[in-house]
C-alpha cells in the first residue's frame, strides 16, 4: 500500500492552468499541483435538497450554468528590475462557483495562489473584480468575495446571484452518475459526464500542502482549468469541488478528485474569515 500511495503522489497534478507571461515573451502553459480544502461560512449556506428524481444533463447544465465562474489570477514572479530578467507574471486560470447571494465565491487555493485579488468571469461575459478573503495552502480550498464597490448595474446584476445546491455527498455510492462543469484549458462553460468511481479515497500529500482525505474518486473527465470547479449529482446538487487528476501526462487518464462537499461545508458555523489565512 505504502508503494502506491508513493507513486500516486509523483504523478498527482491539481486541475488548475497556470500561463506564465513575460511582459516581452509568449504564454507557456503547464499544470499545477493540488492538496485538501475545507470552509468556512459565516453567511446562510445554499438551500439543500432531498430529491431522488434524476434531471437530464441539459437540464441540470441550465440550471446551473449561471452559478459557475472562471477565476483568473495574476501574480508578480519577478519584483527587481533587473534588464536581464525583465518582470513577469504568473496568470492561472481555474474554476468556482457561487456559494451564497453576498458574493462569496468558492475555489481551490493554488487556483487563487498568493494573489490578493482576482477577476471572476461569468457564463454571460460579465466580469468582476474579487478579493481573496481566505485560502487555506493545506486544504487547498479559497474563498474570494466579489468586490461590493462594482457599478450600479454590476450591482443589480449581483443581486440576481444564483447559489449552487448543496447536496449531501455522504449519500453518494460507486456507480452513481455525476456531472463536471469548469473551464478546462480556459474553455468556458464545459460540461462533461461519467460516474463515482471511488469514495473515501486519500491523496497524498503534495510539496507545500497536506493530504486530502476522503476523496470522491471519478471518471468525469476533468483537466487543467477545471479546478474549483463544481461535480454534480443527478439533482443538480454540487456533492465535490473537482481538485485533482491521476495522470502522468498532465492531462486526463480517467481517474479525477473532488472534494466532498460535506467536507467543503462542515465549518460553516465558523465564519469566512476577512484575512488571507496563508
Amino acid at each position: 500500500m505504502r508503494k502506491r500511495f508513493a507513486f500516486a503522489t509523483a504523478i498527482v497534478l491539481a486541475v488548475a492552468i497556470m500561463i506564465t507571461i513575460p511582459f516581452d515573451g509568449p504564454i507557456v502553459p503547464f499544470t499545477a499541483v493540488a492538496q485538501q480544502q475545507e470552509i468556512n461560512s459565516n453567511t446562510p449556506s445554499p438551500t439543500t435538497t432531498s430529491s431522488s428524481n434524476p434531471l437530464s444533463p441539459n437540464t441540470i447544465f441550465k440550471k446551473v450554468e449561471h452559478s459557475v465562474v472562471q477565476i483568473t489570477s495574476k501574480t508578480q514572479t519577478t519584483s527587481a528590475p533587473n534588464p536581464l530578467n525583465p518582470p513577469s507574471s504568473n496568470t492561472t486560470l481555474g474554476s468556482g462557483f457561487v456559494y451564497d447571494g453576498e458574493g462569496h465565491i468558492v475555489t481551490n487555493g493554488h487556483v487563487v495562489g498568493d494573489a490578493k485579488v482576482v477577476d471572476v468571469t461569468f457564463v454571460d461575459g460579465n466580469r468582476y473584480t474579487a478579493k481573496v478573503i481566505a485560502s487555506d495552502p493545506y486544504s487547498d480550498i479559497a474563498v474570494v468575495q466579489i468586490s461590493q464597490n462594482s457599478s450600479q448595474p454590476q450591482q443589480q446584476q449581483l443581486s440576481s446571484l444564483k447559489p449552487v445546491v448543496l447536496g449531501n455527498s455522504s449519500e453518494l455510492d460507486v456507480g452513481d452518475a455525476v456531472i463536471a462543469i469548469g473551464n478546462p484549458f480556459g474553455l468556458d462553460d464545459t460540461m462533461t459526464t461519467g460516474i463515482v468511481s471511488g469514495i473515501g479515497r486519500l491523496i497524498p500529500a503534495t510539496a507545500g500542502g497536506g493530504s486530502i482525505p476522503n476523496t470522491i474518486q471519478t471518471d468525469a473527465p476533468i483537466n487543467p482549468g477545471n479546478s474549483g470547479g463544481p461535480l454534480l449529482n443527478m439533482q443538480g446538487e454540487m456533492i465535490g469541488m473537482n481538485t485533482a487528476i491521476l495522470s502522468g501526462t498532465n492531462t486526463f487518464s480517467g481517474i479525477g478528485f473532488a472534494i466532498p462537499s460535506n467536507t467543503i461545508t462542515k465549518g460553516n458555523t465558523q465564519g469566512f474569515g476577512t484575512e488571507n489565512n496563508r
